[in-house]
């Protein structure tokens, strides 16, 4: 599998475990297994908030016994945890549910009201520490970067993890720029859309799922293809081997781009820019 640059051993794909939820869910260890062995994906996230902790604890059963190094394991704080008395309890907390040492990335899962002057500070502490090699945050759109960036160090942000598929394009006004001007990695979760944000369903576009059935390609496949093309490591979430194989099925060249044309004719980034989307 690609990776998001040849520095780099974050894989252009990621894999959510929201499908871990319960904290037991046999399907999703073993398309979490077969991501990493067969297709070479490296990138797994994964959050406190995540059925308390079940989804991290879940998802080290899943890797036990997989080279660490062939992992970029991602996991985010809660901004309640985001201060002095629980901002080393949180990390230590999700360092222990995955049976590991350091986390590759570690995210504010979203802004609310979490003092970005500690922020800042806790994460740089953290990386020197060696507990976590790389910090970012969630869900920030334009005025929350520029926050970020006005305290010291915080342009050492990495990524941005946030909402985007061909459905919702609103980011490309006003964030995705400054993200790309800054050099933050933009991270996209729900990449095939989400049932808790209503959208068009690509099944009901007949030109697209003629390509498709033409070129054997599922629609799925498309679509994170062109979030990757886009610039993003392009997360999703599957409890279902077939939809895991459908999903990283290779794309050829032309269909693609064809794919690409009939996005930007019937799914087509807004005029006007707006607040950004977060579910």
């Amino acid at each position: 599998m690609k990776r998001v640059n040849e520095h780099s051993k974050m894989s252009i794909y990621g894999l959510g475990t929201t499908a871990f939820w319960s904290g037991s869910n046999p399907g999703a260890a073993v398309c979490i297994r077969e991501a990493v062995e067969k297709y070479g994906m490296t990138v797994l996230d994964t959050a406190e908030m995540y059925g308390d902790g079940r989804c991290e604890a879940a998802l080290a059963r899943a890797i036990r016994g997989i080279d660490r190094e062939k992992l970029f394991l991602v996991s985010k704080i809660l901004p309640d945890n985001a201060d002095e008395k629980h901002f080393r309890k949180s990390l230590t907390g999700s360092l222990q549910r995955l049976g590991t040492d350091y986390l590759d990335l570690y995210l504010l899962h979203w802004r609310e009201n979490t003092d970005l002057h500690f922020l800042v500070p806790a994460m740089e502490a953290a990386v020197r520490e060696g507990l976590i090699h790389r910090w970012g945050v969630s869900n920030f759109d334009t005025g929350d970067l520029q926050d970020l960036l006005a305290v010291e160090d915080g342009g050492h942000c990495f990524c941005n993890q946030i909402f985007y598929s061909i459905y919702e394009r609103g980011c490309e006004k006003e964030l995705l720029p400054l993200m790309r001007e800054l050099h933050i990695l933009p991270m996209s979760y729900s990449s095939l859309g989400s049932d808790y944000y209503p959208h068009p369903d690509i099944h009901q576009h007949p030109e697209i799922m003629a390509l498709c059935r033409a070129e054997k390609v599922p629609p799925e496949a498309m679509m994170l293809r062109w979030n990757a093309e886009q610039g993003f490591c392009t997360l999703f979430s599957t409890s279902s081997l077939p939809h895991l194989r459908d999903n990283l099925q290779e794309v050829p060249e032309e269909a693609f781009r064809r794919f690409q044309l009939l996005v930007e004719r019937d799914f087509p980034a807004p005029a006007e820019g707006y607040p950004l989307v977060k579910i």
